[in-house]
């Protein structure tokens, strides 16, 4: 029984550490997430040319809806910004549509191809001084009528790197809700946080600026799927800072179900698998030669999903409750902390009033999320 309860006790311990580190790392960024978000950039003497960049799979009449209304609101200079289309098979109609616009269109040379190769279709068409920045959207964006103004005072500041805020527009199911939460507590946590932290804010794949010459010359190194991951990478590993701008709001659609939010998190993980291995090469390496924003970034891409994290502390509460009571009280401690630091990381106003009404189909999602991973690894096992 001693034997026993001593294997149970050290099971408990090296379980709690590994619990722990991450619940810890994001209650830190919980509380540097609170406050209001002041913008530091005074107004530009300059304005700079933009290359606006539109990435589209399949949906033609979603990009044509976007790019009208940028056209439309956008109050910078139209003799200041280009817009231009990666066009991934599209129908024809759409085509002779974005055809009669004033946009220049790239259709990729493979029919089936990654957002990463697209992109760099379309850069290899310009040369790096033909504009300053160049601004990356999905199809389905939507941004606020200063964006352009704002990337440019932080640009003319000296900003080459900068991550918008992007939330969700269709606030119409459940599954659609608990998702827009989920996306607004990450831009708290990993780019917000981040960025008063002294740490480069995450990226997240769209509504990203980048200085255009340096864009230009790394877009051709990019590997992989997950925009977002390559340029991390890429900038981290140059020392160039991120920005987080909150102002600049720029408007998604997310899953709308649970089957969407399925493959859409199945997209995720895709890439997540080969970002986890790259950080345990050289996380060690990062932080023996002092690269602390690199270390965080490296370190991030190591923490399990949130989802992932709430299960195995359920999980493994009622385990040890079970098995022996007197061992509990600490992960009910760390739960109570995880559940905290959602709490002030949500965000303010129609999403975070819409979250309260929905959170009873929360453990849908944190399911489907799981199912997702499970799915993923027997894949896996079977090839």
């Amino acid at each position: 029984m001693n034997e026993n309860n001593n294997a149970l006790q050290i099971i408990d311990a090296v379980l709690f550490l590994l619990m722990a580190i991450p619940v810890i790392y994001l209650f830190i960024c919980a509380l540097f997430s609170l406050g209001k978000y002041k913008n530091p950039y005074p107004k530009a003497k300059k304005q700079h040319r933009f290359l606006v960049l539109f990435t589209v799979l399949r949906n033609g009449k979603e990009v044509i809806e976007s790019i009208n209304h940028f056209l439309d609101t956008q109050q910078y200079p139209h003799e200041k910004y280009d817009i231009a289309v990666a066009a991934t098979q599209l129908p024809e109609e759409d085509l002779v549509t974005l055809l009669q616009m004033p946009v220049n269109i790239v259709v990729p040379d493979r029919e089936v191809c990654t957002k990463v190769y697209a992109i760099q279709q379309v850069m290899e068409r310009y040369s790096p001084d033909e504009y300053d920045m160049v601004v990356i959207f999905n199809s389905d964006n939507r941004v606020v009528p200063t964006a352009l103004d704002l990337f440019n005072n932080a640009y003319y500041s000296g900003c080459d790197a900068i991550q918008a805020h992007r939330m969700t527009e269709n606030l119409t199911t459940n599954i659609a809700v608990l998702n827009a939460t989920s996306e607004e507590i990450n831009n708290n946590l990993f780019r917000k946080a981040h960025t008063r932290m002294g740490f480069s804010s995450a990226l997240i794949g769209s509504a990203m600026a980048f200085d255009f010459e340096m864009f230009h010359e790394v877009a051709p190194t990019l590997k992989g799927s997950d925009i977002s991951k390559a340029m991390e990478t890429v900038l981290l590993m140059q020392n160039i800072y991120t920005e987080y701008m909150e102002e600049v709001v720029c408007y998604s659609k997310k899953a709308e179900s649970a089957n969407g939010y399925e493959a859409q998190h199945i997209g995720w993980l895709r890439s997540q698998y080969s970002s986890t291995i790259l950080a345990m090469k050289r996380l060690p390496f990062a932080l023996l030669r002092g690269e602390w924003d690199y270390a965080n970034k490296l370190f991030q891409w190591l923490l399990p999903s949130r989802f992932l994290l709430i299960a195995c502390l359920i999980l493994i509460t009622i385990v040890i409750s079970a098995l022996d009571w007197t061992l509990s009280l600490k992960w009910f401690i760390l739960i109570a902390a995880i559940g905290l630091s959602f709490l002030m990381a949500l965000p303010e106003g129609e999403v975070s009033k819409r979250f309260i009404k929905v959170v009873w189909a929360l453990p849908i999602l944190v399911f489907t999320s799981n199912a997702s991973h499970i799915k993923r690894l027997a894949g896996r096992k079977r090839k």
